[in-house]
């Protein structure tokens, strides 16, 4: 089965959660927003949030990757799959998402490649 796929732009973000501040302590909520074209992302436009905490982000082969989401904070779990255009960006998406609480990176592939670290 091909996949079509969507020129889209990615943000990673890390918020307050919403009525959380109880005794001084603040509960962020990570998020991957997804915005129509750069511009709304630079501007940081209206999204659709996608929670990330407790995901899993796996490497599958070349630029390509997924998020599986649990239904803890979104309406249900569901596996996102993603591309950037070169290998560095991945590297940095992989290397960013690794210090989001609760969340498993793998760097190795389907194919059994890993994703070499720089």
């Amino acid at each position: 089965k091909k996949k079509t796929w969507e020129d889209k732009y990615a943000v990673l973000s890390c918020k307050p959660r919403e009525g959380a501040a109880a005794g001084g302590e603040i509960d962020f909520a990570y998020l991957l927003e997804v915005y129509e074209t750069k511009e709304a992302a630079g501007a940081q436009a209206e999204a659709d949030p996608m929670h990330i905490v407790g995901a899993t982000v796996k490497f599958a082969q070349g630029t390509v990757f997924t998020i599986a989401t649990t239904g803890e904070f979104n309406k249900k779990g569901a596996k996102h799959f993603l591309s950037t255009n070169t290998e560095e960006e991945l590297r940095a998406w992989f290397s960013s998402l690794e210090v989001v609480p609760e969340i498993t990176v793998d760097w190795v592939g389907q194919d059994g490649v890993a994703l070499q670290r720089v």
